[in-house]
């Protein structure tokens, strides 16, 4: 299995994390992509859109060479991965796979802080309808409730390695021991979870702020492992050379 990882493009919250008068209050518990995001996913797809998908492996393919034509495609449920996976899935021309356990560190909440006291909003993300409305090409995993496919509330710290173990056994359980090329959408939170899951990394620290190192991704970023029976080949990280240097957020 080759696996490639992929942020998706820069969202609504993202935009606003460089502007002077960010604060918590600006957040949006389910943002959507910018122009700008959208333009990264499109040229992440044209440069998925360049690897020939039978081209046999090789050692070449290591070295950057090939081989990044994507087979099979999934997402996160949270709508700028859903908006990202579309634009790469339409211009591969493959299935697009939406998996609620890819979502971002946190899950799909909005703090408010009213006089002076803290409280989560209860949300519940996209559903059913809306994705068959708006995302007709994305096939989910597994149903989801009407009501939406976050259960609501913020995710506990806790719960975020466990989930990308599970992801992890998922990958294997679909594609491992074959040649396909697996693309994830997924977020940069909770990539630094499969980094660590996938290297056994500090598996018993739920914060991630008290390790002594950080896992960036940027924005459309790809970071691409070879894996056959279990052995992890780290082939590249955070690849944005695709991008322009005025879209690399």
């Amino acid at each position: 299995m080759e696996l490639y990882f992929i942020r998706h493009g820069q969202s609504e919250n993202n935009a606003l994390y460089g502007e002077q008068d960010y604060d918590l209050g600006s957040r949006r518990s389910d943002p959507r992509l910018t122009d700008i995001g959208f333009q990264q996913a499109a040229l992440a797809a044209d440069f998925f859109a360049r690897g020939a998908a039978k081209a046999p492996i090789s050692r070449k393919g290591f070295q950057n060479r090939a081989e990044h034509g994507l087979t099979h495609l999934y997402c996160s449920l949270m709508e700028r991965a859903v908006q990202t996976g579309t634009v790469i899935s339409q211009r591969l021309g493959i299935p697009l796979f939406g998996v609620p356990d890819l979502h971002e560190v946190g899950g799909i909440y909005y703090e408010e802080v009213v006089d002076g006291v803290s409280s989560i909003r209860i949300e519940h993300g996209l559903t059913p309808e809306y994705l068959r409305q708006h995302y007709p090409n994305l096939t989910l995993l597994e149903p989801i409730p009407a009501e939406g496919w976050w259960p609501g509330g913020r995710e506990e710290r806790a719960a975020r390695i466990p989930r990308a173990l599970r992801m992890l056994d998922l990958l294997f359980s679909r594609h491992g021991n074959t040649e396909d090329r697996v693309g994830v959408i997924t977020h940069g939170g909770f990539f630094a979870c499969f980094f660590r899951a996938i290297f056994n990394l500090d598996l018993d620290e739920p914060n991630q702020h008290r390790l002594g190192y950080q896992i960036e991704l940027n924005n459309c970023g790809v970071t691409r492992f070879s894996i056959q029976e279990a052995r992890y080949l780290f082939v590249y990280h955070n690849r944005t050379d695709f991008l322009p240097d005025d879209l690399v957020t």
